[in-house]
């Protein structure tokens, strides 16, 4: 869609993995919506830039139980951005282990634990690490960012360069200024990432810079991604020939067009002291944010003052992996608005 439609039942703001999973779920409910995108693409600061990890198992369950849904629809109808490949989880401290082992088995995900040899003959390269215990869980994967964003939009009304300037509660509804003109809504979902409650005058969320770096390395033959869920977090994966690496730093920024800087170099540095390489050549390098509501879990449903307003925020990282299921949950919600 190129046009501004002058009404519809839900307007989109944002749109990242959020705001088109939730289009997506609308229309095949048989609701109207549109998506409304401040840029002329979509996914251009955070979705966009997701290092692509399929991790089911998070750090809490509520979180899992969206990854776990949401995966599960990435290894069916959305198949085409997903490659099964496996993810290791290894952990500094055995009892931690024990944590994500006791929920994957509340969830009904299979894995194997594997000690620190057999983890290690999967990433020899990674044997510097206090690695005290890890899981294998082969169900886990890798996701075409790209790929996945075009497929949640086939089914979506996106109206692009749109951004959304003002919200005004309006008879039956709301009404949107935005830069491409004047929308009625019935309903409206803030998806719009690490800029959420911006419009609506509610408190910022939380938001975290974090770093990628492919590098100029090869990666074992049909590797699994590794995620390090220690002191000294950083996850890897093959990636077209070279070395996808994440420091997991996060330092504390404002919602922007993040850009690598030098705190990202010398947080890679100091994940990769010890590993076979430490003195890898840099081939890309880019930077996003993860927004975060106060008590980290994702602000998904109806907004408990204002009846039009229905949140999809806070996604905190995950958004690639449990967008599918986002969409579904808020998607209910807005059906629920609408009466």
């Amino acid at each position: 869609m190129t046009d501004l439609p002058r009404a519809t039942d839900v307007a989109i703001i944002g749109g990242g993995f959020a705001g088109v999973a939730t289009a997506r779920a609308l229309t095949q409910r048989g609701v109207r919506s549109v998506v409304l995108e401040r840029e002329d693409a979509l996914g251009r600061f955070a979705s966009g830039r997701s290092a692509g990890l399929g991790r089911q198992l998070a750090e809490d369950d509520a979180t899992t139980a969206l990854t776990i849904r949401g995966a599960t629809l990435l290894r069916g109808a959305l198949a085409a951005a997903w490659q099964p490949c496996g993810g290791i989880l290894s952990f500094d401290l055995e009892a931690d282990a024990e944590v994500y082992a006791a929920r994957a088995a509340r969830f009904g995900v299979a894995t194997e634990r594997l000690d620190r040899r057999r983890a290690i003959a999967r990433w020899s390269g990674l044997a510097a690490l206090p690695i005290a215990a890890a899981l294998y869980v082969p169900s886990d994967g890798v996701i075409d960012v790209g790929g996945l964003l075009a497929a949640l939009a086939r089914e979506a009304a996106v109206v692009c360069g749109a951004g959304v300037e003002r919200v005004e509660p309006s008879p039956g509804g709301v009404r949107l200024t935005t830069a491409r003109g004047a929308l009625d809504a019935r309903v409206v979902v803030d998806a719009s990432g690490a800029w959420a409650g911006g419009v609506t005058g509610d408190p910022a969320l939380a938001s975290f810079k974090r770093h990628v770096y492919v590098l100029e390395e090869v990666a074992p033959a049909g590797a699994p991604y590794w995620w390090h869920l220690g002191a000294g977090e950083l996850y890897v994966r093959p990636d077209a020939g070279g070395l996808l690496v994440s420091p997991c730093d996060a330092a504390p920024t404002t919602a922007a067009d993040q850009q690598p800087d030098d705190h990202g170099r010398r947080a890679l540095a100091a994940r990769l002291a010890g590993t076979a390489w430490s003195a890898a050549s840099i081939a890309r390098q880019w930077a996003c944010q993860r927004a975060f509501t106060p008590d980290r879990a994702m602000r998904l449903g109806r907004d408990p003052e204002r009846p039009w307003l229905v949140w999809a925020a806070g996604l905190g990282g995950h958004g690639a992996t449990a967008a599918a299921a986002v969409g579904e949950r808020v998607a209910a919600a807005c059906v629920s608005a609408l009466g």
